[in-house]
């Protein structure tokens, strides 16, 4: 498999999921009428979520953490 592989897999799943947590763990403290607020918490989930994600991708993607199933040839 390719260092590639286990770069993609890591970073997509890291990703999404602190995204959509950080997302709905903020959404229990933002005021709904500010805006500015849900902007905030929106950019921020993200580029957190990016972040982590590039970070423990490119660790992975040297390390080769995981089990994955080997394909047949």
């Amino acid at each position: 498999m390719k260092r590639f592989f286990y770069f993609k897999i890591t970073f997509l799943a890291i990703s999404t999921g602190l995204f959509v947590g950080m997302l709905v763990y903020g959404l229990f403290d933002v005021d709904f009428s500010n805006n500015k607020e849900l902007t905030k918490l929106l950019f921020k989930s993200f580029f957190t979520s990016i972040v982590t994600g590039l970070i423990l991708g490119i660790l992975n993607m040297f390390l080769k953490i995981g089990n994955f199933p080997q394909k047949e040839n």
